[in-house]
Parts: C-alpha cells; sequence; structure tokens
C-alpha cells in the first residue's frame, strides 16, 4: 500500500518540479551589472565630472546639476569632449545619448548630444534626486535602454552638498540581440558626414523593428514606419532642407520604436503561451503514466489476494474451479452461438457506417464552402470597420491640431506654412543678449505652457535662431533650451518634442541695422500636422 500512496502523489511531485524550474529560468535573466556612482544632489549647484571608460579613456565631461525641489527636477548642464563619431564603435551606432540610472536600476533616456567636432553641450532634466550619469553610444535618439557600449561615467565629486552612494548598480541594459557588428561600416569616412544625423538613425531604427519580427507581429505600423523612412530618403535625394528631412526620419523613428516595442510584447506572449502548453502536455503524460502504474499494483494485489485465498482452501478452490470449468465451456458454447449472430450485425452496421461517412463527407464538403464564404464577408466586414476607425482617428488628430494652432495664435504669434504652423517667440521674450526669458514675458509662457500641457500628444520641435556672431550656435542653443525646460516644468514629455540650434544659419532679415539683428534673433516652435 505504500508503494500505491507514491504513485498518488507523483502527479503533485511533478507539478512542483516544474514550478521550481520554471522560477530558475526567471531568475536566469542578463541584465548589465556595472559598478558607478550614485549621487544625492540638495538645491545648491554641483560640478560634476565625467571620466572616460575603456572604450575612451581620453573622453571627459563636466556637468553642472541643480536640485529643484518645487519642481521635483534635477537640473543638468553638461559639456563633453574628446569624443569620435559613434559609427567608430560598429555600423549600429549613429548617435550618443545621456541617461540616468537609479539605485533601483530604474533608467532615464535624458536626450541626444549633437556632436561638434569632438564635444558637444546638452540641457536636460531629471525627476530623479539620486542618481549616476553614463554617455552611451547607441542607434537613435528613442531607444528605451542603453547599450554596452558606455563612454562616459560620472565620477565623485569633491562638493560637500551632495551624498555619494559608491555601490554596485544593476539596470536592464538593452540585450544588443539586433546590432549586427563592431566594424566601422565603409561608407562612414565617405558619406557620413554629408547625411542628416536623423535619416542615419530612421535607417537604424527601421532596421532595428526589422529583427524584432515587426513585418510579423505589427505589419501595419512596420509598413507605415517603412514608408516615412522612404519618404525621408527621397526629401534628402531631391535637396530638400535639413529641417524638412529630419522631420520626416523623425516620424519614422518613433514608428520603428513602437514596433520593437509591441513586437517584443507579442513575441514573449507568445514564447510563454507556448511553454505553458508544452508544460500542461507534460504533466498531462505524467498524470496519465501515474494513473497506469496505480492500476498495474492494484491489478497486482488483487491476484496476491486471490493467491492467499487459493492456498487456504485449496481443495474447496479446486472443486469449485472444476465446476466452473464445466459451466464456462457450456458458456463457451453458447458465445460461440451468440458470437456468430453478432458478426452478422458487425457487417449489417459496417456497410450503414460506410454510408453514413459517405454523408458526413458530402456535410462537410457543404459547411467548409460556407466558412470560407463566411471568412470573406467577415473580412470585408473588419477591412470596413478598420478604414472607418482610421478616418475617425486621423480626423480627431486633425481637430486636436487646428484646436491647439488657435489656442496658441491667441497666445504668440502663429505663422501657418503649408500642413504645418510656427509659433514665434521674437527677442524681446528674453533678457537682451542673454538666454534667459524675460519676466515681462511670464503671463505669455505660463499660458503657452498650460496649452501644450492640454495637448499631450502634439510633437513639435524647438529652433534656437541667432544673428550673425562667433557664438551664434550656442546663443541660440540656451534660447531654445529656456523655453523647453519652461514649457517641461508644466507637464509636457520632453520625449514630444527635440531641442535644436539652427544658429545663424536662417535669418529673416540680411539687414546689418540693430532692428534687422534683433529679428534674426529669435526662438521658433515648429510643429507638423499630424498624418
Amino acid at each position: 500500500m505504500n508503494t500505491r500512496a507514491h504513485l498518488e502523489k507523483l502527479p503533485l511531485v511533478i507539478v512542483l518540479t516544474f514550478i521550481f524550474a520554471a522560477s530558475i529560468l526567471a531568475q536566469g535573466g542578463g541584465d548589465t551589472r556595472r559598478r558607478t556612482i550614485a549621487i544625492t544632489y540638495f538645491r545648491d549647484p554641483v560640478k560634476v565630472q565625467l571620466g572616460g571608460t575603456t572604450l575612451r579613456p581620453t573622453a571627459k565631461g563636466q556637468a553642472t546639476v541643480e536640485r529643484w525641489r518645487k519642481r521635483n527636477s534635477s537640473e543638468i548642464d553638461i559639456t563633453i569632449e574628446n569624443l569620435i563619431p559613434p559609427y567608430n564603435y560598429g555600423g549600429d551606432y549613429t548617435t550618443y545619448v545621456l541617461w540616468a540610472i537609479t539605485p533601483q536600476g530604474q533608467v532615464d533616456n535624458l536626450g541626444e548630444f549633437r556632436l561638434s567636432g569632438t564635444s558637444a553641450r546638452l540641457k536636460t532634466s531629471t525627476s530623479y534626486q539620486t542618481f549616476a550619469m553614463i554617455v552611451t553610444a547607441e542607434p537613435h535618439y528613442l531607444v528605451r535602454l542603453p547599450s554596452r557600449k558606455v563612454v562616459l561615467e560620472n565620477l565623485a565629486p569633491s562638493s560637500k552638498n551632495v551624498q555619494i552612494q559608491a555601490s554596485e548598480i544593476y539596470f536592464n541594459g538593452d540585450s544588443g540581440k539586433y546590432y549586427a557588428g563592431e566594424t566601422v561600416p565603409s561608407i562612414a569616412e565617405r558619406d557620413y558626414n554629408k547625411i542628416p544625423p536623423e535619416l542615419l538613425q530612421a535607417r537604424r531604427a527601421l532596421q532595428i523593428a526589422r529583427l524584432a519580427d515587426g513585418e510579423k507581429y505589427v505589419p501595419d505600423d512596420f509598413n507605415e514606419a517603412a514608408k516615412s523612412l522612404e519618404q525621408a530618403e527621397a526629401a534628402f535625394r531631391r535637396g530638400a532642407n535639413v529641417h524638412e528631412t529630419g522631420r520626416i526620419a523623425r516620424e519614422s523613428i518613433s514608428l520603428s520604436v513602437r514596433v520593437r516595442d509591441i513586437s517584443e510584447e507579442r513575441a514573449l506572449a507568445a514564447e510563454r503561451r507556448a511553454d505553458i502548453a508544452r508544460r500542461d502536455a507534460e504533466l498531462r503524460r505524467a498524470s496519465e503514466n501515474a494513473s497506469d502504474l496505480a492500476e498495474k499494483l492494484q491489478d497486482t494485489e488483487s491476484r496476491l489476494r486471490a493467491s492467499e485465498i487459493s492456498r487456504a482452501n485449496s481443495e474447496e478452490q479446486l472443486s469449485r474451479a472444476m465446476r466452473e470449468a464445466a459451466d464456462a465451456r457450456a458458456e463457451i458454447r453458447s458465445l460461440r452461438t451468440e458470437n456468430d449472430r453478432l458478426q452478422n450485425e458487425v457487417e449489417r452496421l459496417a456497410r450503414e457506417n460506410r454510408e453514413s461517412r459517405d454523408i458526413i463527407t458530402r456535410l462537410q464538403g457543404q459547411y467548409e464552402s460556407a466558412s470560407t464564404e463566411l471568412s470573406k464577408t467577415s473580412s470585408r466586414v473588419e477591412a470596413m470597420e478598420r478604414v472607418e476607425r482610421e478616418r475617425r482617428e486621423a480626423e480627431a488628430r486633425r481637430r486636436a491640431f487646428e484646436d491647439l494652432q488657435s489656442a496658441l495664435a491667441k497666445i504668440v504669434t502663429v505663422k501657418p506654412v503649408g500642413d504645418a504652423f510656427i509659433v514665434i517667440l521674437p527677442d524681446s521674450f528674453f533678457v537682451q543678449n542673454q538666454t534667459a526669458l524675460a519676466l515681462k514675458v511670464k503671463a505669455k509662457m505660463d499660458a503657452l505652457g498650460e496649452a501644450l500641457a492640454a495637448h499631450k500628444d502634439a510633437v513639435f520641435s524647438i529652433e534656437g535662431h541667432s544673428d550673425a556672431k562667433p557664438t551664434a550656435e550656442s546663443f541660440a542653443l540656451g534660447r531654445a533650451q529656456s523655453v523647453a525646460d519652461y514649457i517641461a516644468a508644466y507637464g509636457v514629455s520632453r520625449t514630444n518634442f527635440k531641442v535644436e540650434s539652427r544658429g545663424a544659419s536662417v535669418p529673416l532679415s540680411k539687414g546689418k541695422t540693430a532692428a534687422a539683428r534683433s529679428q534674426n534673433r529669435r526662438v521658433e516652435i515648429v510643429f507638423v500636422a499630424p498624418q
């Protein structure tokens, strides 16, 4: 009986074994591990040095971090130097990105560096108060997780205004499974400086989406991303300006990132469903085996009991067996007669069964034909519903875009340009010859921030412009960043906009008077109508 009890518990043991194995597999993730320094920032500004890693030992950087408690924001002004174009780490990489990483492993993409020679500057912010900063080479600016190409990381500051938490920080980095190689691409030296960075990033983003099986899991969005990339390529070939090419390329990047995210989620869900089905099948087989063993054990015990009874009453059992044998022979003769009758009945039923199968085959053909027609009808209905849904969504986006344009026109100057419009913030919005916003325009900037915060799906770029002078590039970028920081404080997501400097490359006036030069000093917020 102990054997039987053991067998009855066998399915439970198998279930526990599968659960334990699943827990081991779940703990086998490959997080990127890196030892760095997390810093806690208080109110006073802190100077933080960044040092190059083994990938780029000569790289260096300096960041000024200031914590604003009321805004729950850590403002960062960072400059990096002695970097090389990111494609030197492989054809997969087109840009550099700044990351904030908490001791709990949370990561935040703080923005993209645009190299000017070997250096770059970025003004950004994060809600984290305790975090480490690293700079990585990336395939495009909208990456969700840092790559393994870490070129810079923060060092311990000497200021007393910070707390240093030197600990081993774990964070989920990109697995790198979609990165093709480490070699410098053959066209890098010749063509990379001539191609807009956004177009290079869009090419790589679409390649990653394709490697993530985006064509299989999200075909509509993948095709839309590919179409946007083709439009950007066509604009570049026909000599369109860099801003137009970059705008179209950024749409392709956003779509490609969405395709990768959804594809990975759906692939993981399919893998989990397959794993559950496989484990269920193994459990069923184990249960069936256990049941077979229990039945065999029960049969063996029955035979043992019969043998014991036979030994105790051998003579009585023998007499009874002889009588039963005689009865059995008579029963056999009766059964043979019944068997002949049943054989005839079986043959008759076989004939009827063949006729029934012919009827079933005919009905199955009719059913398959009806199912095919129903499937075609359902497909047509779904297609019509999808077209109508897409039309309503496009109409809603168009109305929201028009509402935003009308709302902004009541606050500041709005200039329609084709299917887009531009909000112009003139030189008078800023402190004279400085990048900071003037106090007198606070009411308008507050209204502008509230209007943008109310349209959370609005995507735009903030472009700084300057008159011709040696510091035109940094001056224009500083004013654009001041506008970006102001509207971000109202809850506008930084993923919704890009901050760029046009320097003195797009003047409104070519005059040399003070008024003409002032006209060229402006910030433009460019909105493009949704597709």
